[in-house]
């Protein structure tokens, strides 16, 4: 993905010891915003019925849709 910037060769380990701790700095700081939040919610009915309900069918799909397109070398859901 660096190399498609055009930074010159020599530069590119730099650019990319730079670039993966900014990544996981930006996830950090977005699971330490969510973190307390989640668990503040987690006792509550909407938290147990939405979110983890929710999310664990949302996870599942995701995770069948990417089990067809490997297994059987099929586009179920186009770009």
């Amino acid at each position: 993905m660096l190399a498609e910037l055009g930074l010159p060769r020599e530069t590119l380990a730099y650019s990319l010891l730079g670039f993966n701790p900014g990544v996981e700095a930006g996830q950090l700081a977005i699971v330490a915003g969510f973190l307390p939040v989640a668990c503040a919610l987690r006792v509550t009915t909407f938290y147990r019925h939405v979110v983890f309900i929710g999310g664990s069918l949302a996870a599942l799909t995701v995770a069948l849709i990417w089990f067809v397109e490997r297994a059987f070398d099929l586009k179920p859901i186009s770009a």
